[in-house]
């Protein structure tokens, strides 16, 4: 039965609390032993932000720490691992990192914030464990060098404990300053960097036998790859396919969750094409059969829907806004123009293609190959298929992604054009549109906007160009769902459809385009193919029972002519 009792775990990484706080927990505690049995006990795992991967991190902590023993059964007595326990389950003193809240502000920020959160963790080590003499822990602290810290810790560990070293998002402040400056990024991880060298003492650690295992989380493998010999003692796993629902959500848990809260039966499948559309499609393993959901967005769906039964009013989760100043960053990273090409063909074609990269070298700084990774290993684009070759196909893989992208695309058309931000403007035509049913306003902010574009634009400018800019501008006010291409019952495909959201709470004005575009040379034919225009959409809608189904729809035809815009409604 449904219970508005259900509580998710949204935004909390501690395993501990999710279990004795009565929060839901997706059993992912088989993986433990599939690790051990992996025989590797240098392990690390990448996947994008709000993926689970601290919550693991924690997972693992509780598990094997000595500390927790006592606690074995009450923390995983109901889980599978707690009825199929493992050899070496609270078998080991565990040191942690966390490097997610290092000040990457300026070089010598970046330095001092990484001693003190190295010098942090040495402490939580000392106050749990015991067997450290006070001279040995003074000797630690007086120190204010990462590297210098961990040698005397070493040196000094007589525990008959060995280590199991924890590191939770090891890359996220080396990626801050990459996206900020690449030579220091470079300095940082060099053979004489710091970042380098702390990893070196782990290495010796691991060699010496102190250190028996270590698990690392991140983003991205660029900052280990670029440490090479001096860390090179790593399995990664993120890439087998056995591992590949670790973190996130596969669809029959989705499900599952869904289940817990869900009054009406009836509406499962169309909730669960909803939570499909936005939250689902990421894939790290070309010819895995089922994709994952990014967890912190379903649990972030989840947590609202429970209340009243009712969407969010943003599918998008708050949380993941920060990271549209992050792509941002992302496309500036060495040659810009490459980089924007790199978006508008993700955008235009949906897909793009490359190999995938294992490891990656900025010696010579990054071509369009090492952004395509980097965006990938972000989140901003996943798997699709095994392409000729070994390559890859990438696509964005669901409609929150996709979404930053647009948002992002439209700030570069602004700029490109040199217009302020439309943030009033263009919110309130698409406001008036949808609430009147007129799209006049709307189609003059568009006008605006291709006037304010250089003539150079227009020479590669086609239907596709022009329908790009509108998505960039509609999907600023938040109202629309907005579908591209889509293939309609008979045949021949729509170009765009601007339909009710299924978050929105009063019902609007929806509309279908057909949009075609003429060059200024060709003025004399925008008769003729207005006319062609409105033909086609009208068939369209006499052959799709989608399109018909749709209350206050306006069929539109529109003509771009250079930089001027001319529409006509339909009437069926």
């Amino acid at each position: 039965m449904p219970s508005k009792d259900v509580f998710f775990p949204y935004g909390i990484s501690n395993f501990a609390q999710v279990v004795n706080q009565g929060y839901v927990f997706v059993d992912k505690t088989i993986y433990l032993e599939k690790l051990e049995l992996q025989k590797q006990k240098f392990v690390s795992f990448l996947r994008p932000r709000r993926f689970g991967k601290s919550l693991f991190i924690s997972l693992l902590e509780y598990y094997y720490d000595t500390f927790y023993k006592e606690h074995f059964v009450k923390l995983f007595g109901k889980f599978y691992i707690g009825q199929n326990s493992t050899p070496f389950a609270n078998s080991y003193r565990i040191l942690y990192f966390n490097f997610s809240g290092i000040d990457t502000s300026t070089t010598e920020n970046s330095r001092k914030s990484f001693n003190l959160s190295v010098k942090a963790s040495l402490e939580r080590f000392f106050v749990k464990y015991s067997n450290f003499s006070s001279r040995h822990q003074e000797t630690i602290r007086q120190s204010q060098d990462a590297e210098e810290m961990l040698t005397l810790l070493f040196q000094t560990y007589t525990d008959t404990f060995p280590v199991y070293l924890l590191i939770d998002e090891y890359d996220h402040f080396t990626n801050e300053i990459l996206t900020r400056n690449l030579e220091e990024f470079k300095v940082s991880i060099s053979q004489n960097g710091y970042v380098r060298k702390f990893y070196e003492v782990i290495k010796n650690a691991s060699q010496q036998g102190i250190v028996d295992r270590i698990f690392i989380t991140g983003v991205s493998p660029i900052t280990l790859d670029s440490l090479t010999s001096g860390f090179n003692i790593l399995k990664h796993l993120s890439h087998e396919e056995e591992f590949h629902s670790m973190l996130g959500f596969c669809e029959e848990e989705v499900r599952s969750l869904l289940r817990l809260v869900l009054e009406s039966p009836q509406k499962e499948e169309s909730i669960m094409q909803d939570l499909h559309y936005y939250y689902n499609g990421y894939r790290f393993h070309p010819t895995c059969p089922n994709n994952i959901y990014n967890p912190d967005m379903v649990l972030y769906f989840l947590e609202h829907f429970k209340k009243k039964q009712t969407y969010p009013r943003q599918m998008l989760d708050p949380n993941i806004m920060p990271d549209y100043g992050k792509l941002k960053k992302m496309f500036e990273i060495a040659d810009w123009k490459k980089n924007k090409q790199v978006l508008e063909e993700v955008l235009e074609k949906e897909t793009i293609t490359t190999e995938l990269i294992y490891q990656f070298h900025f010696e010579n700084g990054g071509g369009k190959k090492e952004f395509i990774n980097f965006l990938y290993y972000l989140g901003n684009l996943t798997m699709q298929e095994e392409d000729i070759g070994g390559w890859i196909v990438f696509r964005i893989p669901n409609k929150v992604i996709e979404n930053l992208y647009w948002q992002y695309y439209a700030h570069l058309l602004e700029q490109d054009a040199e217009l302020p931000q439309t943030t009033e403007t263009i919110p309130k035509a698409i406001r008036l549109m949808a609430l009147s049913g007129n799209p006049q306003a709307f189609f003059e902010e568009l006008e605006k906007l291709l006037q304010a574009l250089s003539s150079r634009d227009f020479r590669k400018f086609d239907e596709k160009h022009i329908k790009m800019a509108i998505i960039a501008l509609l999907i600023q006010a938040n109202i629309f769902e907005i579908k591209s291409e889509r293939e309609i019952s008979k045949g021949g495909y729509l170009d765009l459809e601007l339909y009710i959201r299924p978050n929105n709470f009063r019902e609007h004005h929806q509309f279908a385009l057909e949009i075609k575009y003429l060059k200024k040379e060709q003025e004399s034919l925008l008769k003729e193919v207005m006319e062609e225009a409105k033909a086609q959409i009208k068939n369209y809608y006499q052959k799709d029972i989608v399109l018909q189904n749709k209350n206050l729809l306006h069929l539109i035809a529109v003509v771009i002519l250079k930089d001027k815009v001319y529409w006509e409604e339909v009437k069926v």
